[in-house]
């Protein structure tokens, strides 16, 4: 057994050294290298997902577009997490209690003092912004209230942001909360995109709040104003988290991002997989069902292959692209159906190619040999019939991939591919839904076309070499 493993193996090399020993073959085995290494590497190529949206502004430009002087003072991400500690206090009451307990800022109001009474702290951080103005910002505030004791005591929160100049902007205006308990709410999400805070802040719905509040460079200021009321028997607690400040930016990533703020440089790679994936799942399916019709129909005839051929040229002669539509809008979307869907429309050449190889080879001395000695037809078959098809069907299988790969692009492309899978088709779909041929973002269209092009040339070269290799006649032709 192990020698006769060690014989394939010496065969298997000596057809790879004989692969490599052509032009073709070389570059279509380094081309299909490296997107197999982009494959199945892929996590660590991308940081990102390519589901994860909203990783910087709507049609971020890529960061190396900050290379061109135009472009130099985009605002790239700019991120802070504010701690307890972080906090300056601003102004404050004296009778206001300010406490750390495990990270987060406590506020509550001291025992000292006439009560009813109105208590307030501001709690400030600095801002500083280098670049030229965004589009947006947003502010996610994690907090707790809890009102114990007589009814009547409550919390009331304010967030401001003051400008370069001194101007302030009032971004949220919390309703008191008057509760006899403790109430964790989410956090406070603060996002400039919502049409009520653009009227608040005295702007068009159509306005971008951060081009007009970051309209300079400089240092900002973050103010936080908490004012807690109480009762003569009561006590309110305010819990402030660690808070979330975040300018999405405008340039990111190596190729920018689409119209949900996703990575499209993660699309791209992630993308490799599904094209692999549906190729050579498809063409290897595709080339075993007409390996199978092929061989049975032209080593049985008769009866057996009438019905065979007729059901390959029904198949053959039916329209692929509108059926494949039909099904996916009937059916449903799935990568795999797809593939199942590819591999059942693309067979039937392969079929006739062997039934009339397989109708040559049924008659020879050999097999009339074997047939003499008692051999089966599926021995027949199986030892000597298929082993004689062998370089048609590795040729066919490496051939049919870019077909394949095309296909499933087209069909993403129409948007009938599965929508759940970073594709190369889905990228150019989104890009053409989203505009980007209009807006002439050539980043955006150009690659996943380059990748889809390379990945289907080499497989193309591969198969010229091996038909160089089974047929040396087309060499010498050549």
């Amino acid at each position: 057994m192990s020698l006769l493993k060690d014989r394939r193996l010496r065969t298997f090399l000596d057809f790879f050294k004989l692969l490599l020993k052509h032009r073709s073959g070389r570059i279509g085995l380094i081309m299909l290298t490296f997107f197999v290494f982009v494959a199945v590497f892929a996590p660590v190529i991308s940081p990102h997902k390519p589901d994860e949206m909203g990783l910087a502004d709507r049609f971020a430009l890529p960061i190396w577009f900050k290379l061109l002087p135009q472009y130099s003072d985009l605002p790239e991400n700019l991120e802070l997490n504010i701690h307890a500690q972080d906090w300056l206090i601003g102004k404050s009451s004296q009778y206001i209690v300010a406490s750390i307990e495990d990270g987060w800022l406590s506020l509550s109001p001291s025992v000292e003092g006439m009560k009813p009474r109105e208590d307030y702290i501001l709690l400030e951080h600095d801002v500083e912004y280098p670049y030229s103005p965004p589009k947006r910002f947003e502010i996610h505030i994690p907090y707790t209230v809890t009102v114990e004791g007589e009814l009547g005591s409550y919390a009331r929160i304010r967030v401001y942001l003051v400008d370069v100049d001194g101007r302030s902007y009032m971004l949220y205006d919390g309703r008191p909360i008057a509760y006899n308990k403790t109430v964790i709410d989410p956090p406070l999400r603060i996002d400039t995109r919502d049409i009520g805070l653009k009227l608040r802040l005295g702007f068009s719905p159509y306005d971008d709040v951060g081009e007009k509040i970051f309209s300079k460079k400089g240092v900002y200021r973050l103010r936080l104003e908490v004012r807690l009321f109480t009762v003569s028997n009561g006590t309110v607690t305010v819990r402030l988290g660690t808070v979330y400040f975040r300018i999405p930016g405008l340039v990111f990533g190596l190729l920018g991002t689409d119209n949900l703020g996703s990575d499209l440089f993660a699309n791209l790679i992630y993308g490799t997989r599904v094209s692999l994936l549906v190729g050579i799942l498809a063409s290897v399916i595709s080339v075993s069902i007409g390996l199978a019709v092929g061989v049975v129909a032209g080593y049985k005839g008769g009866f057996v292959d009438q019905t065979l051929m007729f059901l390959t040229d029904t198949l053959l002669f039916m329209p692929t692209i509108p059926l494949l539509i039909a099904i996916s809008v009937f059916i449903g979307k799935n990568l795999y159906l797809t593939i199942t869907l590819i591999a059942l429309l693309s067979w039937m050449w392969f079929a006739r190619n062997c039934r009339a190889l397989v109708m040559s080879l049924r008659d020879r001395p050999f097999v009339e040999a074997v047939k003499a000695i008692g051999g089966s037809d599926i021995y027949i078959i199986y030892r000597h019939v298929i082993p004689q098809l062998t370089p048609i069907i590795y040729i066919t299988l490496v051939l049919n991939i870019p077909g394949a790969i095309l296909l499933e692009a087209a069909l993403s492309f129409l948007n009938l591919g599965d929508p759940t899978v970073p594709s190369w088709g889905r990228m150019l779909y989104n890009a053409r839904y989203s505009g980007a041929f209009f807006k002439m973002m050539w980043w955006w269209i150009v690659p996943p076309g380059l990748m889809i092009t390379f990945l289907a040339m080499s497989f193309i070269l591969i198969g010229q070499a091996l038909d160089e290799i089974f047929n040396p006649k087309l060499k010498a032709r050549r």
